[in-house]
């Protein structure tokens, strides 16, 4: 493995010149690789702050009415922004290679920076106002992105994707009202001078609905028929982690409504476990990572309740750098297995992409909390200061299932995905790994291999001790063996038909896809026939248009009778009675 790691990097910067010169393409690469360097010098600057500064542009003064643009630079905000422009960088140079053959790559190339911008605005803006920038363009653009293939499913997983972060957007405007009474709109990193449990409550739940926490959970499986990229981008690392980070960035004000930060710890657990469950019996690649990432948010909502809002930000760097990853890889064996998803009819993936597979056994290593990653050193943070902490033992155990799940459904992705047989009917599109695919994936294997590492030795946030008994200890270290083993195990289980049931439920996602959808619709459409039946064919019809018909039918159907039937007796009759009254009229005159 480390001779071919060495082969792999000395023809890697061989071929470093040929990449980096293929005009447009080769400046946007060029420009992508500047903006990967820089993230990667924002995360050792950021490492070394210990102080923040603010910024401030008056936009608006009349009277009592002010209105600033501010701009806030501390740690936070500067590893933020130096991990969304490693993982930008290196998915726009991956997007080369993918999107290549796409009709419309310039504006999907656009959007992606959009993205990134709305993305920049949200992390370094403090102002309850003006951060709705960031965070209402993250929504519209990312209905975009959802939605670029224009069929159906894409519109209908777009569809919903906004409409759940709409409500996020709607509980900020009313965060934006009940903050008011503190005279300002700085809401990072301040305590609230006159307490409001509402204001607590609605800044939490928009943090929800955006990182895609349950109620809100069903919506970021669905988003997954964007391009990879897009997923890669926008589902790992930046949209579903920005409700984290306002929640993180207001700790201050959520904090101190107890009421708010049990409920976020219930329904974290309730995610962690839900997410994990489906993800062990899902058959579709890209949804099982979608899974995976709502586990890991969960993880990073239960730590914000516990109280290590930090620790929460230490997991979503790490998280993010080796889901990319991940993101990407398998982007690359759907791509050259003609687009298809279903783990089982994927296989081979050894023998077929062996530097893809490379990064994906890396970033599924990570992801399962395998000792010395990235993803070790923040799960096992938040898992040891759970159990430092004084809570009851149910708690524990869901915490720890959570987790055991994470490492079932990594190896499952690994055994289907790199050493199963691959089944199905057409054949692979082999072809040679494009270094404009290795790139982008080396970029990110860095941070998913160190990130961990490094920002746990140098960011003093992180810098705490933590006491645990033995055997909690013990129950820590070999927590990738429980679902390891569980995997092992349930291999040749096969279920009863009332298990199929069962599995159903759980891969329905707790049924919270009906709920979020089929149910919301049937409703509506049930009131809708009650309505279109007692109004637009009720009594309104009666009384209206179908009224006035019938009434009109009566008396043509009264004229046309009077005219056909009777018309010749009245006039005989009529002749009749006028001949009477002249002979009358002569015989007397």
């Amino acid at each position: 493995m480390f001779n071919y790691c060495l082969f792999f990097t000395r023809n890697l910067f061989l071929n470093y010149k040929m990449f980096l010169s293929k005009g447009m393409g080769g400046f946007s690469n060029k420009f992508c690789v500047v903006m990967v360097l820089c993230g990667y010098g924002l995360l050792f600057v950021g490492s070394m702050v210990n102080n923040s500064k603010v910024f401030e542009y008056c936009l608006f003064n009349v009277d009592s009415l002010y209105l600033s643009f501010n701009l806030m630079l501390d740690y936070i905000s500067i590893i933020f922004v130096g991990a969304v422009l490693i993982i930008s960088g290196s998915v726009i140079v991956y997007s080369n290679w993918y999107m290549y053959e796409e009709i419309y790559y310039n504006r999907f190339i656009i959007l992606i920076y959009f993205f990134v911008l709305s993305m920049i605005c949200l992390i370094m803006i403090p102002n309850l106002v003006t951060l709705m920038i960031g965070w209402d363009g993250l929504g519209l653009v990312s209905f975009l992105l959802v939605c670029y293939y224009q069929n159906m499913k894409s519109l209908n997983a777009a569809m919903l994707t906004a409409l759940t972060n709409r409500i996020g957007d709607v509980l900020i405007l009313l965060c934006i009202g009940m903050f008011s009474n503190e005279g300002h709109m700085m809401v990072y990193n301040y305590d609230l001078i006159v307490y409001c449990s509402g204001l607590s409550f609605f800044i939490l739940f928009a943090g929800m609905t955006k990182s895609a926490q349950m109620p809100f959970s069903s919506w970021l499986p669905a988003a997954m028929a964007a391009p990879t990229p897009v997923s890669s981008l926008v589902h790992s690392s930046t949209l579903v982690t920005a409700g984290v980070y306002l929640i993180i960035r207001c700790y201050g004000v959520v904090d101190q409504s107890f009421i708010s930060v049990w409920f976020l710890q219930v329904m974290s657990i309730l995610t962690l476990l839900m997410a994990g469950m489906a993800a062990v019996i899902e058959t579709d690649f890209k949804k099982v990572i979608a899974l995976s990432t709502l586990s890991n948010l969960s993880m990073m909502m239960f730590s914000i309740s516990v109280g290590y809002p930090n620790v929460a930000f230490f997991h979503l760097i790490t998280h993010a750098m080796f889901k990319a990853l991940l993101f990407v890889s398998a982007g690359v064996v759907i791509h050259n297995n003609s687009g298809a998803q279903d783990l089982r009819l994927l296989g081979c993936g050894w023998s077929s992409f062996p530097t893809s597979m490379v990064f994906m056994v890396v970033s599924s290593l990570s992801l399962a909390g395998v000792p010395f990653l990235s993803g070790f050193y923040s799960k096992d943070m938040i898992i040891e200061m759970s159990f430092s902490g004084n809570f009851q033992w149910w708690l524990y155990l869901m915490v720890i299932v959570g987790a055991a799940f994470t490492s079932w459904y990594s190896f499952r992705i690994l055994m289907s995905v790199m050493l199963g047989f691959n089944k199905m009917n057409m054949n692979n599109l082999f072809s040679k790994e494009s270094y404009t695919v290795v790139l982008p994936m080396s970029f990110l294997f860095f941070g998913a291999i160190f990130g961990g590492s490094v920002l746990k030795s140098s960011l003093e946030s992180l810098k705490f001790s933590c006491f645990l008994t033995e055997f909690d200890f013990i129950l820590i270290l070999f927590l990738i063996l429980y679902g390891l083993t569980i995997m092992f195990l349930f291999l040749d289980v096969k279920f009863s038909f009332w298990m199929n049931k069962e599995l159903s439920f759980i891969g329905k996602m707790w049924n919270f896809k009906g709920l979020s959808t089929s149910l919301t619709t049937s409703v509506n459409l049930q009131y809708s026939g009650v309505l279109s039946s007692s109004l637009d064919q009720g009594w309104l019809e009666k009384s209206g248009p179908q009224g006035v018909y019938e009434l009109l039918k009566v008396l043509s159907w009264t004229n046309q009778k009077i005219q056909s039937k009777y018309f010749l007796k009245a006039l005989v009759w009529s002749f009749f009675l006028f001949f009477m009254a002249m002979c009358i009229s002569f015989f007397y005159y």
